[in-house]
């Protein structure tokens, strides 16, 4: 399958508010349409989660960036910049007082994991769906995320609406994205 079709079969699927199982710049992730609340919760039955507990979602842009959580300081920009260039490990950053999405109504303290992705695939995606996606590890809660698409559990691949064909061969470099909280100017890490 080329590059192209399956960006246009994936879109197709996420337009229907279905989930999608397709490759991230860290592991295989399960994902939706970020604003569809249903969707939303098939992916947590999938993956046997909890409705309550926060997803990240990628975008694919600064300007989709802001879009989602408003101003972004000079401090967080020099950092998701200086991540680019050094092409270091995926970081997902937790922003405060977001904008109102589907996704908030399980983040209690009004805070939102977007991670700016460079993925070819993910980024083509997204911008041609013009709309954020909710990426979560493609293995049941509780369990360790697979590192390449054969060691994802079968259940998983049924009960996903459409999985990608593209890069299936591929090995994960990352178990899955750093994860830091911003305030004041000052990073917490909360997951290497």
């Amino acid at each position: 399958m080329s590059f192209y079709v399956e960006i246009e079969k994936s879109i197709e699927i996420l337009k229907k508010g279905k989930s999608l199982l397709y490759p991230t710049d860290t592991v295989w992730g399960l994902g939706c349409d970020a604003f569809n609340i249903q969707a939303i919760k098939k992916i947590c039955e999938i993956k046997n989660r909890s409705i309550y507990k926060s997803m990240i979602i990628l975008v694919e842009s600064m300007d989709r960036l802001h879009q989602l959580v408003g101003t972004i300081s000079n401090f967080t920009k020099r950092i998701i910049v200086d991540n680019f260039i050094r092409k270091d490990k995926p970081i997902t950053i937790i922003y405060e007082n977001t904008k109102k999405i589907a996704t908030n109504f399980f983040r209690k303290d009004n805070t939102l994991a977007v991670r700016l992705t460079y993925d070819p695939f993910c980024t083509c995606l997204i911008r041609n769906f013009d709309r954020p996606i909710i990426s979560t590890s493609a293995n049941f809660s509780g369990f360790f995320p697979p590192k390449s698409f054969s060691e994802i559990h079968p259940y998983i691949l049924r009960k996903t609406d459409y999985v990608v064909n593209f890069r299936r061969e591929e090995k994960a470099n990352y178990s899955g994205s750093s994860i830091i909280k911003i305030g004041s100017n000052q990073v917490k890490i909360l997951r290497m």
